[in-house]
């Protein structure tokens, strides 16, 4: 007998309603989404909207939210409440395994607030800009936190600030884990390309990092987390097409040799070139034990159980940091490079 539950996001510049549904095979299904701009003045204007879009008797409904007054609103709605915070924790302990960490990258507008430098988000975009003009743009975005990328070099702007606040979640994390990387909202879910939304993660790596990476197709993971926090039996459910293993990302920092066992008689052996960057195709379910020592002919080798996905195996030789700067052409050549360079291996 399926399941069904309600789900309200309300973010600071969007809010999402979903349709759940936990079929007879306990998976969970998005059966329907529908967004609005937040109406900040007054949230109820929104949330009303949204509601009417959907039969009145669909399950329980959830909030989410960190905003002031939703917790009110919640209670007027009949509906449970989660603050986004506790929502987060329950989603990384859904997701943490015992050989690896879990990092939830979130590139929703609400990070729009973050701190950058000119500098460290200019240096990631192939086309000149100044300074001025930069900061203009985040000058508005943050009046209008709702605004979708009009062409290319908004979404590459707004592509490199996910980086520069992203890049934060793996600073100073030990190697000795792989990890297990959630990516979700903004430039990520909304994506027009799995390599664009790919490099993007690949780029805030860091030398020695093994990612098992996941990508949330339909901006639902805050609010499956919400769903965690009051729904138990949900902790057992298997999640649907909107949550796609991409596979795994490896971050090498320069050329390396590895092996790769498929289970098979025989084992792979790769060997990548500085600068280098290869798509493996390796299906959703496979495992491969990865070996590589790190360069500069590090002795110890590292290995890792890792498994395939819509993109299999990103090995990733590019040293790291990636030694960009700000304003140089030959940066902003590197960049276009970098692109055309998985897109050219990627086989979707």
């Amino acid at each position: 007998m399926q399941q069904k539950f309600v789900t309200i996001d309300i973010g600071s510049s969007w809010t999402k309603l979903f349709l759940v549904n936990l079929d007879e095979q306990n998976l969970l299904n998005v059966e329907r989404s529908v967004r609005l701009p937040t109406s900040l003045d007054d949230l109820s204007i929104t949330i009303n909207s949204l509601l009417s879009q959907i039969p009145k008797e669909n399950g329980p409904k959830i909030f989410v939210s960190n905003l002031e007054g939703v917790e009110k609103l919640a209670k007027e709605a009949k509906a449970e409440f989660v603050k986004e915070e506790e929502a987060t924790g329950h989603l990384t302990n859904f997701l943490r395994e015992a050989d690896s960490d879990c990092v939830v990258l979130d590139a929703g507008a609400s990070n729009l607030g973050s701190h950058f430098v000119t500098e460290a988000v200019g240096k990631f975009l192939t086309f000149p800009i100044n300074e001025i003009t930069l900061e203009n743009f985040f000058g508005n975005r943050r009046f209008r936190p709702h605004i979708l990328p009009k062409n290319t070099k908004e979404l590459e702007i707004e592509e490199a600030y996910a980086r520069n606040y992203l890049a934060e979640c793996f600073s100073g994390r030990p190697k000795e884990k792989k990890v297990l990387v959630a990516a979700s909202g903004g430039p990520i879910s909304g994506t027009p390309s799995l390599v664009r939304a790919a490099l993007l993660i690949s780029d805030i790596l860091g030398a020695g990092d093994v990612a098992q990476v996941f990508f949330d197709r339909e901006f639902f993971l805050p609010s499956f987390a919400a769903l965690l926090a009051r729904y138990k039996q949900l902790e057992a459910a298997n999640l649907g097409a909107w949550f796609e293993p991409l596979g795994a990302f490896v971050s090498l920092g320069g050329s390396s040799q590895l092996s790769l066992d498929w289970g098979y008689s025989e084992t792979q052996e790769a060997e990548l070139g500085p600068d280098e960057i290869s798509l493996i195709p390796a299906p959703t379910g496979q495992r491969i034990n990865l070996s590589f020592t790190l360069p500069p002919a590090a002795k110890e080798k590292k290995t890792f159980s890792v498994t395939g996905g819509s993109l299999g195996i990103l090995l990733d030789a590019r040293a790291k940091p990636l030694p960009l700067s700000f304003g140089q052409e030959t940066s902003r050549h590197q960049v276009a490079a970098w692109q055309k360079e998985v897109e050219k291996v990627a086989v979707l």
